[in-house]
Order: structure tokens, then C-alpha cells, then sequence
């Protein structure tokens, strides 16, 4: 049957909710819905006076290679559509030469998108109308393909097209922001707070922008081309300044000491820091969050996947759903551990800035009774170590109960696949655990020692360099020199203890995952409560190499 649209052939097939034709018909309507909003906001543009906002974003080679494809596809279609109106007109196989016209302006409005650089709003309009073309499209051939049924060479292009526009709405939504073009230098002002020659790209970085990172990419490409200057390092954006961090922690300290009495006043530093950070950690413990509940998902993706494979019936939709969702997973942990991790860092660095700004401003301040109770190697350590510490602590404490919370989900996954022959392995990983205890003490110990010996070090140079004039005169170079190296070699041996316990550890810790696996199976073996195929071996595995 063939189905007509105002006189012309469209498809051959009956016009259903379900057939073919009517979801690309459906997907031409959207296309030239948006066509024909975007040529009546160019052509506003156009009369409308110069006072129009205009986008500064030079046309990348993106645009145009895919502008070139557009083209080409146009004139693929202008040519099928001419064939079959001179050659074939009456036999409308697959396409008629009317939908192949209609795709031909399509694709030329397309280029034409691409290519032109309007107002904020046409881009925003030729972003959306890409996006829902390619999703749109896509949907359309995953389900043509989950029926079992072909596609024609021409919607493979189609489809490989619409990808490509997807790709060039993800560059043009992180475009900068939008800017007056009738702005002259008279309405500049005479002078600025700060001049910033190159600011960094993450105070005008768009959506897509932060959530990929590629807000870095004119640094990588510059350092990729030549070694990196001095001037091509842009400068922190304004909140991460350490002039601002120590205006809001000494905010929250003078806030701290009028509201609390004097038995709250302990702990002030830490109660500070967490009043002015917390709302940045709620987002570092969602991301934490997000990204541990995905590791803990993987092997259980891994288990359906293999299961899957390993069975006679296969449903291809259930095999597209399968990578749908191990695909997703993957984006999830993999953004959310980088945005953890980059979340946690700024945090720390803001942290770190403001408390060497407060050690800082306090020792100009510091009386000489305080001078006395404090030297100027204990100073030192306050602003370069407890600083750098405190800066680290929120990287550590998200690690600390996602972890945790990591181990517990993963040893739940563990029982569900072999059950209680998973009780052997759990108690030998326990025990590794345990032995791990005396190295944490061990290590504890020569860390402590080890800036004991720092300090001691550091106080004793101190005292040498203010007293320089006596020493020389009284000519004792030597006997100092000999108290320096023997207060390093006393700190090189705490280092070099410490370093061992690593060692240990570092080595217990790689050989528990495959003595663990062993006696799991094993257990597994004489208790029979799994069976040792390749879903319950890879899955038991990849559990051990997550806990």
C-alpha cells in the first residue's frame, strides 16, 4: 500500500504508529519544525538592528568537516530523489522521490546551521534541534535493528551523520558565554580590580564543559605543542584565591568565638573548616556515593554479561539493555571519581590557603612569650606540613567511609554468587586485615619519630643561622656541622623505617586478592555451593579486585 502526502508518494508500507515509515516521518516533521524556527530567527536577525548579542566563537574545523558531510548527504539524497522521479516513478520501493527531497532541504538547512554564526538564541536552537535529531534518529535504527530487520545504506549515513551533529551540539553548548556587540571602549571601565591577562577557562566553562573536563584542553594542547612558560599558565578563578579562603574561615572563627561559650572553644581550626566547607562536601559524598555503588555494579554486570553468553536463547534486546546499562556505568564511575577527586583537591587547596594565611598574619602578631613556647622551626612545620595535612584530610575522609562502604557492598555481592563458600575467603581476608595492624602502629610510630627528628632539625638550623656572627668568629663550623648531619642521620633512619613498613604492606597487600580467590574456590569446591563456571569465577574476581 502506498501511502501519500498531499498528492506526492511517501512510503509503500501502511502509515502505523509502529512501521518504519511513520517514525521517519515523524523524525522529517520534527527537522523542519525547527527548520523553519531557525530561518525566522535568522532572517529577525538579519532586520533587527546591529544592537543584537553575538556569539565570539570562530567556526572549528568540526563545524565545517561536518557541514562538508551535510552537503554531501543533501546531494545524495537530490540525486536518489532524481532517479527515482525520472526512472522509477511508478515503483515506490523504500523511499519516494518526495521524502527524498525533503531530506535533501533537511541536510542542506543543516549545513547551512553549522556554518552560520548567529545570536544566543539561534545557536541554542541549532544545538537543541541537533541534539533531538540525533537521539531522535538513533532510537529509530536501534529499533529497527532490535526487530531483526536491515537498514539501507542511506540511513546508515543518516545515522553516522546524526552522531556527528551530537558531537558538534556537545562542543557548541560549552561556547562562552554571550557578549553586546554594540559594547564600545567608552563603556569599558578605566580600571579593573585585578588584571588578568589569562584567566583560567573553569570561571566561563558551560555545563558540558565542567562535567568532561575540557575546559582544560587549551592547556594540554599547549604544554602537547611546547614547553609550558610562565604565561601560559592561567591564573585561579577568584573563589579559589587564598585572600577569599581567609576572609570566610576567619569569618567563621570570629563567628565561632562570639556564639560559643567557653567550653566550646576546643577545637575551633577544625569546627571552622568544617562550617565553611560542608556544603562542598555534600557533593564530594554524593559523587563518592555514585561512585561506589557503580564499581560495586560492574561485577554484577560482568556475572549477567557471561550468563548471557553462556545461554542457548538470546534475546537481542536484552543484549542491547545489558551494554546500555554497563555503558552507563562505566560514565558514571569514571565521572564521578574525577569529580570526586578534583572536588576534594580544590576543597583542600582552599583549606591549605587559608590556614597558612592564618599562621601567617598570627606570627607577624605573636608575642614573645609566644615566640618562646613556639619556635620558628615548629612555625615552619604548622604552615608547610599540619597545613598540607588539614588540605588533605577531606581526600582521605570520603576515601575512609567509601571504602568501607565499598567492602560491605562488595561482600554482599560476594555471598549472593557463591554463598557460604564465601565464608573461608572472608576470614582469611580478615586476617590479612589484622596483620596489617602492627605495620599501620609501626608506620605511625616512624612518622611520628620522623618529624620529631624534623622539628628538631629545622629548630637546631634555626638557632645556628640567627647566631652565624658567633659562630664564625669563635670559629666552630665544624662542631655544628657535625650536630646537623647527626640530626639528619637520625632522621634518615626514621625515614628509612618507614619506608620498609610500607614495603610489607604494599606486599601483603597485592598477595591477598590471589590467596583469597584460591581459598573462596576451593571452598566453593568441597562445599558445593556454586558452581565453578566462568560467571561465578570472573565474577568472584573482579569482587576481590574491587574489596
Amino acid at each position: 500500500m502506498v501511502v501519500s502526502i498531499g498528492g506526492f508518494p511517501w512510503c509503500d508500507v501502511e502509515l502505523n504508529l509502529a512501521s518504519y515509515c511513520f517514525q521517519r516521518t515523524a523524525i522529517d516533521l520534527v527537522n523542519i519544525f525547527f527548520l523553519c524556527i531557525f530561518y525566522l530567527l535568522l532572517i529577525a536577525g538579519c532586520v533587527v538592528s546591529r544592537r543584537c548579542i553575538v556569539r565570539r566563537r570562530k567556526t572549528s574545523w568540526i563545524f565545517v568537516a561536518a557541514a562538508v558531510c551535510c552537503a554531501v548527504t543533501s546531494i545524495i539524497f537530490l540525486g536518489v530523489g532524481l532517479k527515482i522521479l525520472f526512472y522509477d516513478a511508478n515503483d515506490v520501493n523504500e523511499i519516494s522521490w518526495a521524502a527524498c527531497f525533503v531530506e535533501w532541504i533537511i541536510w542542506v538547512s543543516l549545513a547551512v546551521s553549522l556554518l552560520v554564526n548567529g545570536s544566543k538564541w539561534i545557536e541554542t536552537l541549532a544545538s537543541l534541534w541537533w541534539v533531538s535529531f540525533a537521539l531522535l534518529d538513533s532510537g529509530a535504527k536501534i529499533e529497527l535493528l532490535s526487530q531483526g530487520k536491515g537498514i539501507r545504506a542511506l540511513d546508515i549515513i543518516t545515522w553516522l551523520m546524526s552522531l556527528l551533529l551530537l558531537l558538534c551540539s556537545c562542543i557548541n553548548l560549552r561556547a562562552s558565554p554571550a557578549q553586546d556587540c554594540n559594547e564600545t571602549d567608552l563603556s569599558d571601565p578605566l580600571l579593573t580590580g585585578k588584571p588578568r591577562k589569562n584567566s583560567a577557562r573553569l570561571a566561563t566553562a558551560g555545563f558540558f564543559s565542567i562535567l568532561t573536563f575540557s575546559w582544560m584542553n587549551p592547556l594540554l594542547l599547549a604544554g602537547f605543542k611546547k614547553p609550558l612558560s610562565r604565561e601560559d599558565i592561567p591564573s585561579v578563578v577568584p573563589e579559589d584565591e587564598a585572600e577569599l579562603a581567609y576572609k570566610n574561615f576567619s569569618q567563621a572563627w570570629d563567628t565561632l568565638l562570639t556564639e560559643g561559650s567557653s567550653t566550646k572553644k576546643r577545637n575551633l581550626v577544625f569546627r571552622a573548616v568544617a562550617k565553611v566547607y560542608f556544603k562542598e562536601n555534600i557533593f564530594i559524598a554524593v559523587c563518592a556515593f555514585l561512585r561506589t555503588v557503580a564499581v560495586v555494579s560492574l561485577p554484577l554486570m560482568l556475572y549477567v554479561f557471561v550468563d548471557y553468553a553462556n545461554s542457548d536463547q538470546r534475546d537481542l534486546r536484552v543484549g542491547f539493555f545489558n551494554l546500555a546499562c554497563l555503558v552507563m556505568l562505566k560514565l558514571i564511575e569514571s565521572l564521578s571519581m574525577r569529580h570526586w577527586y578534583f572536588a576534594a583537591r580544590r576543597s583542600g587547596m582552599r583549606i591549605r590557603s587559608a590556614l597558612m594565611v592564618a599562621a601567617y598574619k598570627k606570627q607577624l602578631k605573636i608575642s614573645s612569650l609566644g615566640r618562646k613556647r613556639h619556635s620558628s622551626g615548629e612555625i615552619v612545620n604548622y604552615i608547610a606540613v599540619d597545613a598540607y595535612r588539614m588540605g588533605e584530610f577531606l581526600w582521605w575522609f570520603h576515601s575512609g567511609w567509601s571504602l568501607t562502604l565499598q567492602l560491605l557492598l562488595s561482600t554482599a555481592v560476594l555471598f549472593g554468587v557463591v554463598g557460604v563458600g564465601a565464608l573461608p575467603g572472608l576470614f582469611l581476608l580478615l586476617l590479612c586485615g589484622l596483620l596489617n595492624l602492627p605495620f599501620a602502629k609501626m608506620l605511625q610510630n616512624c612518622q611520628t619519630q620522623f618529624m620529631i627528628a624534623q622539628d628538631k632539625r629545622l629548630r637546631l638550623t634555626s638557632e645556628i643561622l640567627n647566631s652565624m656572627k658567633v659562630i664564625k668568629l669563635q670559629s666552630w663550623e665544624d662542631e655544628f656541622k657535625k650536630q646537623i648531619e647527626s640530626c639528619r642521620d637520625d632522621e634518615f633512619k626514621w625515614l628509612a623505617k618507614a619506608q620498609l613498613t610500607k614495603a610489607f604492606g604494599t606486599f601483603l597487600y597485592w598477595m591477598s586478592p590471589t590467596i583469597v580467590s584460591s581459598v573462596i574456590f576451593l571452598a566453593c569446591a568441597l562445599l558445593e555451593s556454586a558452581p565453578l563456571n566462568a560467571s561465578t569465577i570472573f565474577t568472584v574476581l573482579a569482587t576481590l579486585r574491587v574489596m
